[in-house]
């Protein structure tokens, strides 16, 4: 029987590792890509695997209050929640044979990947290069950072699912839900060349949430 956690490389995945940046494309997740979990309105709980019900969305106060821009208070919790799901992911899917312990924080790295999703946010677009070109390798030189090789994941949740905690474990379960294959954002969080990670979240006062990774294999101390 053959191992479902086992990797998956195909010809495009060959060519890619050539490269020295790792960017899959943005994932967007929307109201029908989130499973309802929770009890609908009036009380009729909801099914497992049939996603959200259709028509008019039940918006509650903690919603409401959610749309409220965040600050750091807020999100520097959060994506310290984000570091430590990518390492619990790398801890239970990578093999022990390579070695690797958890990915260490990169404190110039995570302000490159916030600024990156607060420019997004303002500046309402979700790419990993920005409207006049720059590129995530060229934002890292610009902070200073060194490096063999980066990576970057960029995940964005809209509505009411995409606030606080929950918004940050749904993106993180999608990337996870990926195929396994070492060039998308599943692949990232369990690449074995990264010894260091930033990230940067980011919110939407009318609800949305993005959540941006950035990585690095380095030889020198972060700053």
């Amino acid at each position: 029987m053959s191992d479902p956690n086992r990797l998956r490389v195909t010809a495009e995945d060959i060519a890619a590792l050539g490269e020295r940046v790792a960017a899959p494309p943005v994932l967007t997740i929307g109201l029908d890509d989130v499973a309802a979990h929770e009890p609908l309105a009036g009380g009729t709980p909801a099914i497992p695997g049939q996603g959200r019900p259709r028509g008019p969305i039940q918006i509650t106060a903690e919603d409401v209050a959610a749309f409220e821009p965040a600050g750091e208070a807020l999100i520097g919790p959060l994506e310290q929640q984000v570091f430590a799901l990518i390492n619990e992911a790398r801890q239970l899917y990578m093999p022990r044979w390579l070695g690797r312990g958890p990915l260490r924080w990169h404190p110039t790295l995570a302000q490159v990947a916030r600024q990156h999703s607060a420019d997004m946010l303002q500046r309402r677009y979700v790419a990993h290069v920005t409207p006049e070109g720059v590129q995530v390798a060229q934002r890292l030189e610009r902070a200073g950072i060194s490096y063999l090789a980066c990576g970057e994941n960029i995940g964005v949740i809209y509505g009411p699912a995409s606030h606080g905690e929950r918004g940050v474990r749904e993106v993180h379960a999608a990337f996870m839900n990926q195929p396994r294959r070492p060039t998308n954002h599943r692949g990232n969080i369990l690449n074995p060349v990264w010894t260091h990670v930033g990230v940067g979240v980011a919110y939407a006062p009318e609800g949305q949430l993005i959540v941006t990774q950035n990585f690095v294999a380095t030889l020198t101390k972060p700053v």
